[in-house]
């Protein structure tokens, strides 16, 4: 029976563990982080056509910010939804939601990879 329980919770999303894979970042002034991604070479070529500088860098609003740096290799997307629940003082099922859609994000974008239960 135990191996059943353990066998299902391979599935189970919300049991993954986020690891992050993106390691340019960092955390501003105000604590939202901020993460600096790499500049295409045609943007760079616009930006200096136009005298700009290039800026390819994406600042994390403050729930995904708190998302971000709870994500340490030990806690689950559940543990993340819990600590997310408690800050905001929404329901688990809605904190665990909108914690899996932003973590979806970001593995799709290969920023995290979730390590094998």
């Amino acid at each position: 029976m135990i191996q059943q329980d353990t066998a299902k919770d391979k599935y189970n999303f919300v049991l993954y563990i986020p690891e992050i894979v993106h390691q340019k970042y960092r955390v501003g002034d105000s604590g939202r982080v901020i993460l600096e991604l790499r500049i295409n070479p045609i943007k760079k070529l616009i930006g200096r056509l136009v005298s700009r500088e290039a800026v390819s860098d994406i600042e994390l609003d403050e729930l995904s910010s708190s998302a971000w740096l709870s994500m340490d290799g030990m806690r689950s997307i559940l543990d993340i939804a819990r600590i997310q629940s408690r800050k905001t003082g929404d329901d688990i099922d809605e904190a665990a939601g909108r914690i899996v859609r932003f973590m979806r994000y970001l593995a799709n974008r290969g920023w995290i990879r979730f390590k094998r239960i």
